[in-house]
């Protein structure tokens, strides 16, 4: 393992340390080992034969190169995060012509498979594209700064709820890096929009899953895979938060607020509004409302 590249960081957190971490609950869940970086490195290696304790955590920022394991090679480019399983022999390299520039981490914890179950990452598939490297880059440097602050009670945690908050941020910005599975984001990214700018209009869902260029069953199963809620829900819950916004927001007539997003029985809207927001529309504005008297 070659080491002592110029604009290497690396960060060990001292074992002892790391035993008190996992006394909290917290770091116990969720806990970075080792922190690092390499910058454009030529000649960047790294084999292990039996793995590491910890699963590792590598973010690629600019250059190309390859991980190999479990009998797999995966080419990383920019944006691209890949995790390498605990105990699993490995090796990984900077491309010779365009080495990479990366960022990676030694992560343990109970919680981290809940994290990758999130991320859809698993050892068949490990890797996933994330384009906003600048909102990666800060994350990583908001866990980094955890490290240079000694290792009291409080930065232990920091530590720990700043990785969780990297992940978080992953989570966000996540783009299948399969060009189908993209085409299928953007066909119901694009219903999505049609959605926002038709509040006021009782979309269907043959008219929704027209607009993405499926039958209405197979949008169904591909919207609630991806948004975690049927479709018509969803477009109901965007006139819901639309409601609640004018009665905070405005005077307006509880009638005049249904009719805007499409509803001209207004005892309807207030029975579906209540469902959503555990009060009728009359009780919210009552409790919620930011116009003066």
């Amino acid at each position: 393992m070659s080491e002592g590249f110029p604009g290497q960081r690396l960060i060990v957190v001292p074992p002892a340390i790391v035993e008190t971490a996992e006394k909290n609950p917290i770091c116990a869940g969720l806990f970075p080992t080792h922190i690092g970086t390499f910058e454009s490195v030529k000649g960047h290696y790294v084999k292990r034969g039996e793995g590491t304790p910890e699963s590792i955590v590598i973010v690629c920022l600019a250059g190309v190169g390859v991980c190999r394991f479990n009998g797999g090679e995966w080419q990383l480019k920019p944006g691209h995060l890949i995790v390498i399983p605990a105990n699993c022999p490995h090796s990984y390299e900077a491309d010779h012509e365009n080495p990479w520039t990366i960022f990676w981490f030694h992560v343990r914890g109970n919680m981290f498979v809940h994290y990758l179950n999130e991320l859809q990452i698993s050892a068949q598939d490990p890797i996933i594209n994330i384009p906003n490297i600048s909102g990666l880059m800060d994350a990583f440097e908001d866990v980094y700064q955890h490290t240079e602050s000694g290792y009291t009670n409080t930065s232990l945690l920091c530590l720990s709820t700043s990785l969780a908050h990297f992940f978080g941020i992953c989570k966000l910005y996540q783009r299948s890096i399969k060009a189908s599975q993209q085409g299928v984001e953007k066909r119901i990214e694009k219903t999505v929009e049609v959605m926002k700018t038709s509040l006021h209009r009782l979309l269907t869902l043959d008219q929704l899953a027209e607009i993405a260029g499926w039958s209405p069953t197979h949008y169904a199963a591909l919207f609630k895979n991806k948004m975690n809620v049927p479709p018509l829900e969803f477009f109901t819950r965007l006139k819901m938060q639309s409601a609640c916004d004018k009665l905070k927001l405005t005077n307006e007539p509880i009638q005049n607020i249904a009719a805007s997003l499409g509803y001209n029985d207004a005892f309807y809207f207030s029975r579906l509004f209540k469902r959503h927001n555990d009060l009728s529309p009359k009780n919210y504005r009552k409790a919620f409302s930011l116009i003066s008297e």
